[in-house]
């Protein structure tokens, strides 16, 4: 009974890490959704702010100076 429990835990903690891997690589390739170009921009800073919308730390990804739209929910942050 207590192997069950183990192998239980094993599984989501596992799960839960490689989703949270994942999630990060799909963050960094944004997709535009009207002309379906992928962006792989590299000369873009990433900062990780607290995002309003989400409710957690996500990335934000610098669009022009001191100007930051965050990669999950494209909300801008202006801290110029």
């Amino acid at each position: 009974m207590g192997e069950l429990f183990l192998g239980i835990i094993t599984v989501m903690v596992t799960y839960a890490l490689f989703s949270r891997v994942f999630e990060e690589e799909q963050e960094e390739i944004g997709v535009d959704k009207d002309s379906g170009v992928v962006v792989n921009d590299l000369s873009s800073r990433f900062v990780t702010l607290s995002c309003q919308t989400c409710r957690k730390l996500k990335k934000y990804q610098e669009v022009q100076a001191n100007l930051y739209q965050c990669t999950k929910c494209k909300r801008y942050v202006d801290l110029r």
